[in-house]
């Protein structure tokens, strides 16, 4: 049997849902915007994403649902800019 693993969080921004999905078993990070994909790492790159905003707590390969946030936080400040 499989087990889903994966992390997910959610917030609105300018009227779309943006998402941070996490998965422990293969290291996969996505963002997507209203389920189309706009952002995705693979590790060492996805844990370093998250160790980047959320400290090294967990050294990036556990992030609990604020550190989440916390990298969807960053990453729309970025895709704004660009």
């Amino acid at each position: 049997m499989l087990h889903n693993d994966t992390r997910r969080v959610s917030a609105h921004v300018d009227g779309v849902v943006i998402c941070a999905e996490y998965s422990e078993q293969t290291g996969q990070l996505c963002l997507r915007q209203d389920g189309a994909l706009l952002r995705e790492w693979f590790p060492p790159h996805s844990w370093m994403a998250i160790a980047s905003v959320a400290g090294a707590r967990h050294w990036g390969t556990r992030p609990s649902d604020d550190d989440l946030l916390a990298l969807l936080r960053n990453e729309m400040t970025l895709l704004r800019v660009s």
